[in-house]
């Protein structure tokens, strides 16, 4: 079965109801090609199996968002992106890393966030999901910001933290944390940058960014 992650593609409005028009003959010979089936995709895009079946018969058509992550799954170039974003995280002196939304895995620290958590940095393709605490856990185990996320509506989200899973790692400190969501064909990718900040700063959700609003 293809694999199921994704680039933001900002497709042209000019170019978007024509590709958009014929979106659904493109993912059902997409599917049949690569034998996924429409509760697979739809799983994936955090949208109904009879929305995907609705595309494909020409009874709707998907919003600007949606199109744009489905012809990054429809494309080849997902993997290498993944690879080279990765490294970039790799080498950076920043507390950063990257985790797979499905089951909060982690994917790449980087240098500085071996330094700062060394044990946590040491955890990856572990699902964390389910230790997942605080702020984290506030957006991770909402069903329906995840599906958002899924649909490709979500750009960014903000927190004032001390910790993220309960774990006795590490040593846990006041920081600011700022997550984007990239799509690399069928997998997201949760995008983590960490910043210590003044101990006296109350946790809790800063801000969460659509992509709507930052085209308007």
């Amino acid at each position: 079965m293809a694999s199921l992650a994704q680039p933001t593609i900002n497709i042209p409005l000019r170019g978007f109801w024509l590709l958009a028009q014929n979106i659904g003959v493109l993912v059902r010979d997409w599917r049949k090609a690569n034998g996924v089936k429409q509760e697979s995709l739809a799983a994936v895009l955090g949208v109904s199996q009879s929305a995907v079946s609705h595309w494909e018969n020409g009874r709707d058509i998907p919003h600007r968002r949606l199109v744009g992550r489905l012809v990054d799954i429809m494309t080849a170039t997902a993997d290498e992106r993944f690879r080279v974003d990765n490294l970039a995280i790799q080498q950076q002196g920043a507390i950063r890393a990257s985790f797979e939304l499905d089951g909060v895995k982690l994917l790449t620290a980087s240098s500085g966030l071996m330094a700062a958590w060394p044990d946590f940095s040491k955890l990856m393709d572990v699902k964390l999901v389910e230790r997942l605490v605080g702020e984290a856990s506030q957006f991770m185990h909402d069903d329906a910001f995840v599906r958002s996320v899924r649909r490709g509506e979500v750009a960014l989200i903000s927190a004032v933290s001390d910790r993220h899973v309960q774990l006795d790692l590490d040593t846990a400190f006041r920081h600011k944390w700022l997550a984007v969501f990239r799509s690399y064909g069928t997998k997201i990718v949760v995008d983590m940058t960490y910043e210590a900040c003044d101990p006296m700063v109350e946790t809790g959700i800063l801000s969460v960014i659509h992509y709507d609003e930052i085209i308007a």
